[in-house]
């Protein structure tokens, strides 16, 4: 038995990613603080939609996986009423959270710093909308392609995900700033 096996190998690649997409991430938001800290709350609402990607689509992606290796759901067939249902379900579930954290948000500035701005709740909602629409079907396709090759999904796709989450929602928030 080798010493470093085959899974051992996977879950180092994949928190070696997830390190470097936390240093991206961190380094963007580095880069425009000034931007981020325009509007009163962003520092409330930030680690929150952070966090709030990886963890719905690396959900999603287990669950996927699951359906792959009980044989529920084929790898050559990834249009099923199940993984419809899932995508439908992870998209509305992280638009749902992105706006709840845009109104505890906005009540946190109202109640600590006196100030209404409803751009705190527009914000989250729109990045969520642009994040959403990246993040799930990498998800999907990653799960699926690590699938067929042989990998674990299970193994790779918690980290990867989280690290791309980030990158992408700091994208996202960026992005939204600029349109609201």
């Amino acid at each position: 038995m080798p010493f470093f096996d085959s899974t051992f190998k996977e879950i180092l690649s994949s928190q070696a990613a997830s390190v470097a997409g936390g240093l991206i991430a961190g380094t963007l938001l580095a880069f425009y603080t000034d931007k981020m800290l325009l509007l009163p709350g962003m520092l409330i609402l930030i680690p929150g939609f952070l966090e709030m990607r990886g963890n719905i689509s690396g959900s999603f992606s287990s669950r996927i996986a699951c359906g792959l290796f009980l044989g529920v759901v084929k790898p050559e067939k990834i249009w099923t009423k199940i993984v419809k249902g899932n995508l439908v379900a992870s998209f509305l579930q992280a638009i749902l959270v992105s706006f709840s954290l845009g109104l505890l948000a906005f009540v946190f500035n109202y109640v600590l710093l006196g100030v209404s701005s409803a751009g705190i709740i527009v914000i989250p909602f729109v990045a969520g909308i642009i994040a959403n629409a990246i993040e799930i079907p990498l998800a999907l396709s990653m799960t699926f392609y690590l699938f067929r090759k042989g990998h674990d999904p299970n193994n790779v796709m918690g980290p990867l995900l989280t690290s791309t989450g980030d990158v992408i929602s700091t994208i996202s928030l960026l992005a939204a700033v600029a349109i609201v």
